[in-house]
């Protein structure tokens, strides 16, 4: 696993690579493997950040989907882009941001008829408290549409897997403020698009993320998709 330099958090992040087999696609800058061109808001060049960047390879991970009682694979979502985040329901302040922006987002892909071509990952990194209940309670607040069947609330076993999963392979840093009820988290916002063959094509970093930006870059890669 390849260690880099973590810009927000000062925690340590790591990538995991995945195969590819798209070879005939390649960015503006030359970078193999992506639609979109560089991006300008990029804080460093891709491998010196601590988390999956553009034109790096998106990792591989398996993780429950409890209220669809299955399990999501990624190496087995073909021919689709990914939107991928982590979060917790309790989180007063950026998590409801984040997912209300993206349930936005979903809302998009839906009326313009993308719901087979676009799939959102939203992991939680509170398995203690992160019940399906309260899953499903925050679908219906934020306004997530989960009859769409492309929106995935996925749920780790046990806070080991959250951090192998968010932390260590995402890059989405997580730390408890206090180990009393009611806790809250420290922790970096970062939002994936991945496309059909499991290549970053952008990091949103924003808790709020550009809608019009995201299905923009989104329907750019759908289009150009071979």
């Amino acid at each position: 696993m390849q260690r880099r330099t973590f810009l927000r958090l000062g925690a340590a992040g790591g990538a995991v690579a995945a195969s590819g087999c798209l070879t005939s696609l390649v960015g503006d800058d030359g970078a193999e493997n992506v639609v979109l061109g560089p991006p300008e808001d990029q804080l460093a060049d891709s491998e010196d950040l601590a988390y999956p960047a553009y034109g790096q390879a998106f990792p591989d991970f398996s993780l429950p989907d409890p209220l669809a009682e299955t399990t999501i694979d990624t190496t087995e979502l073909e021919d689709q882009c990914l939107i991928t985040t982590a979060f917790y329901t309790f989180c007063p302040a950026e998590c409801v941001s984040l997912i209300s922006t993206l349930a936005g987002l979903q809302a998009e892909t839906i009326d313009r008829d993308l719901v087979d071509d676009v799939t959102f990952l939203a992991i939680s990194f509170d398995p203690e408290r992160d019940t399906p209940a309260k899953l499903r309670e925050n679908a219906e607040i934020m306004r997530v549409d989960l009859e769409a069947g492309n929106w995935h609330y996925l749920l780790p076993e046990d806070v080991e897997e959250a951090r192998a999963v968010v932390d260590e392979k995402l890059g989405i840093a997580f730390q408890k403020d206090s180990e009393v009820e009611g806790y809250e988290f420290s922790h970096n916002t970062l939002t994936f698009l991945s496309n059909p063959d499991d290549y970053v094509e952008r990091t949103y970093t924003s808790e709020r993320p550009d809608i019009d930006r995201m299905i923009g870059d989104i329907e750019t890669v759908l289009s150009d998709w071979e």
